[in-house]
């Protein structure tokens, strides 16, 4: 497994993430019970213009994860960290969140997920990210910002 930075402006690749995240988000919808998760109808064009950096790990040239984060000089928000739901509970999105906090050290950075998605809520926790706001994007979806200071 190779981690690396993702060429998005390629169209393949960009293709790879977007497969992904729509299965994961899929998965993030079902949790949720709110299937209207903008990230699950995004399109190749969006992907292709993500502002920030994205990092995924490859299997030979498949990709079966990404994060994708926009950093500043003080802080790093996360806007997307999907994994291949083939590969969930692989340690995939500990290892890009590891990265991510390596690469950074010293910032603060934050995420963002679901009030009801438990899995994230724990890999969040059991990375030292701290649950620091919560908030109702829609009528009934409740967001919890996690934050992380290293």
């Amino acid at each position: 497994m190779q981690l690396q930075e993702i060429p998005i402006k390629q169209f393949d690749q960009a293709q790879q993430m977007l497969e992904i995240q729509r299965n994961a988000y899929a998965v993030e919808a079902e949790l949720l019970g709110f299937d209207e998760i903008p990230a699950r109808y995004e399109t190749i064009d969006v992907i292709q213009n993500l502002p920030g950096t994205s990092y995924g790990l490859y299997i030979e040239e498949r990709l079966i994860g990404f994060v994708t984060y926009e950093a500043s000089e003080k802080t790093v928000e996360i806007t997307k960290l999907c994994i291949d739901p083939t590969y969930f509970r692989s340690r995939l999105a500990t290892t890009l969140l590891d990265h991510v906090l390596s690469v950074h050290e010293g910032r603060l950075v934050y995420v963002h997920t679901g009030k009801h998605n438990g899995p994230a809520k724990r890999l969040y926790t059991k990375l030292g990210f701290e649950p620091s706001a919560e908030f109702e994007p829609e009528p009934s979806v409740t967001l919890i910002r996690f934050t992380h200071t290293s």
